[in-house]
């Protein structure tokens, strides 16, 4: 890929998270960029275009982070794992620039976007529900979770951390860190036979 239309795409997922789409105009993100306006157009039909691009680039790098997770994963040990998903979620939410922008699609999804934008959070889920899935079979099989239901595993975990990227937005990162803790010690003593262990 062309440095430039990397450049601009890098540029406009920070202004696009900040300001948002409507309040991001295309020569704030040129003189970001360091280069005019109609330059932008050499790799962009549309400020439409480029936001798509950086909505789909944001997926990719969200799948890809998960997929990678799930390769180092020890399938002995599916409280564990349950952890680590967590724990990647948490630390996403605090250390990318893509979080940022996908807090402010998901909370005010601009308009003319708001279909793609829910697509784009289905295909998400159901790539973290397939690893979830995976953790909550091996987990039965080694009689590690209470007697709950797949679905019900599933959609704990996802409001668990639905919780969590709305906290994020509220606190300090100090007191982030303390509530997320004391959250997943509560839902670890409620998912395992183990006591939390």
């Amino acid at each position: 890929m062309n440095d430039n239309k990397q450049l601009i795409k890098n540029v406009a997922l920070e202004l696009f998270g900040q300001k948002g789409y409507e309040d991001t105009p295309l020569a704030e993100i040129a003189k970001e960029v360091g280069i005019k306006k109609p330059s932008i157009y050499n790799h962009f039909r549309s400020k439409e275009d480029l936001f798509i691009e950086v909505l789909e680039d944001l997926i990719v790098s969200e799948v890809a982070a998960y997929r990678k997770t799930e390769v180092t994963m020890n399938h002995q040990e599916p409280l564990k794992n349950v952890r680590v998903l967590f724990d990647l979620f948490c630390q996403r939410l605090m250390t990318t620039k893509e979080a940022l922008l996908w807090k402010r699609v998901t909370f005010f999804p601009p308009v003319q976007f708001k279909d793609l934008i829910q697509e784009h959070f289905i295909h998400l889920e159901k790539v973290a529900t397939s690893i979830l899935i995976s953790v909550y079979k091996e987990g039965i099989n080694q009689k590690m979770f209470q007697e709950v239901t797949e679905d019900e595993f599933v959609a704990s975990f996802l409001c668990l951390v639905d919780g969590v990227f709305l906290e994020h937005h509220y606190y300090t990162e100090e007191i982030f860190q303390q509530r997320i803790e004391s959250a997943w010690k509560v839902y670890a003593l409620g998912l395992s036979s183990r006591k939390g262990e």
